[in-house]
């Protein structure tokens, strides 16, 4: 019996480790939602990082230029207002759809820390470009790049 465990913790253990250790991107793109938004709520064009989000597996929550034209509070979708208040309710049109909120709000991690600091980067999932130099304030901990969708990532 005790042969047989250790036989399999042998070839357990090392398959953990593979299936583990090769994931490249895991996490980036999970859907969430910020639990905090800044005052004005999210304007059109800017990046906002939410550290320390439980939710993500990289910690890390970003809505990444929300709203073409007015401030959206990516909380609530209009498909979700509408199977409440039913559809067509023109309270509902206001809020920003499930695909937007898909596309602009998901979570990230740092891809590319600034020259000079030595802080842990990830790989970007596939569907993923590291977009460098994306935040510029803050501390050494959170400037640098951090992982976009591709189709909403700037052109280079």
């Amino acid at each position: 019996m005790k042969t047989t465990c250790r036989l399999l913790w042998t070839l357990i253990l090392p398959t953990l480790a593979l299936a583990t250790g090769g994931c490249r991107g895991v996490g980036i793109g999970d859907p969430c939602v910020p639990e905090n938004a800044p005052p004005g709520g999210f304007q059109p064009g800017e990046a906002y990082l939410e550290t320390s989000a439980v939710q993500c597996r990289t910690r890390v929550c970003m809505v990444y230029q929300f709203g073409a034209s007015a401030v959206l509070d990516p909380s609530e979708s209009r498909e979700a207002c509408e199977r409440r208040l039913g559809p067509g309710n023109a309270d509902c049109s206001a809020f920003p759809s499930e695909a937007t909120i898909a596309e602009r709000v998901y979570c990230t991690c740092r891809c590319q820390a600034p020259a000079g600091v030595d802080t842990p980067t990830c790989e970007c999932a596939d569907g993923f470009t590291c977009v460098e130099d994306l935040l510029t304030l803050g501390g050494d901990g959170i400037r640098g790049g951090y992982c976009v969708r591709s189709e909403t990532a700037p052109a280079d």
